[in-house]
């Protein structure tokens, strides 16, 4: 049980005896390596959320990614923003790619491992447990969702952002359009660099944990990268 407080966040009142029990489990299940205040179920409301979407813009033939520098901040990273109402969140994470960055990009299909369910199409691609179920994670498919998920709370509104990643691909050889930018984001400069330097050259240490993982994903599905 939860009420909202003063800043947007969570105020947690008294347990209930299941979701002890829960925290306890998931405690015992992690060997203790996590405490039961990791395992218990919280609400945060609507207005204490942002949904941010990007992109790791890949030219998989140049083996570069695409990314953004704002001289005015110093601040490199990859392009990203927030969700428009009741827009779906990989046609988000397209539309912002391309709009900071002027880029047109496509959805990159990769062996992304993910616990979203696989169809019944799927399933003679999927790897099974002893009891003949289908595993829980599955790698054998190529997919569009999330390679990662960034969250944080952020200091300026005190919500609790998610940053969903896709990955996305662009053609390093072909000039930026022009008229794609926000007002606020025209000072950023897009550039092409080796996928393999490109999580060094970002401010957040995360961003270059997603690019390293788009990286993964693409050598999993037989890229030369």
């Amino acid at each position: 049980m939860a009420t909202n407080a003063p800043n947007g966040g969570i105020r947690i009142k008294s347990r209930t005896p299941l979701e002890h029990e829960i925290a306890s489990r998931g405690a015992t299940l992690s060997n203790n390596t996590f405490p039961p205040s990791q395992f218990i179920v919280r609400c945060a409301p609507s207005p204490a959320l942002v949904i941010s979407c990007g992109c790791i813009i890949v030219d998989p033939p140049a083996r570069k990614i695409a990314i953004l520098h704002d001289p005015h901040t110093n601040i490199t990273q990859l392009p990203k923003g927030r969700k428009n109402i009741n827009e779906d969140i990989h046609a988000a994470a397209l539309r912002e790619a391309h709009e900071e960055t002027g880029i047109p990009v496509t959805p990159l299909p990769l062996r992304i491992a993910t616990r979203a369910t696989p169809t019944e199409d799927m399933l003679h691609l999927v790897g099974r447990t002893e009891e003949g179920f289908a595993e829980d994670v599955t790698t054998a498919v190529e997919n569009c969702e999330p390679v990662a998920v960034c969250y944080y709370r952020c200091s300026g509104t005190l919500a609790y952002k998610l940053v969903f990643w896709y990955a996305a691909r662009g053609d390093s050889s072909l000039r930026p359009v022009d008229g794609t930018k926000e007002a606020w984001e025209e000072q950023y400069q897009v550039e092409w660099v080796g996928a393999r330097s490109a999580a060094a050259r970002m401010t957040m240490i995360a961003d270059g944990e997603v690019i390293d993982k788009v990286i993964h994903d693409m050598v999993a599905s037989g890229y030369d990268v």
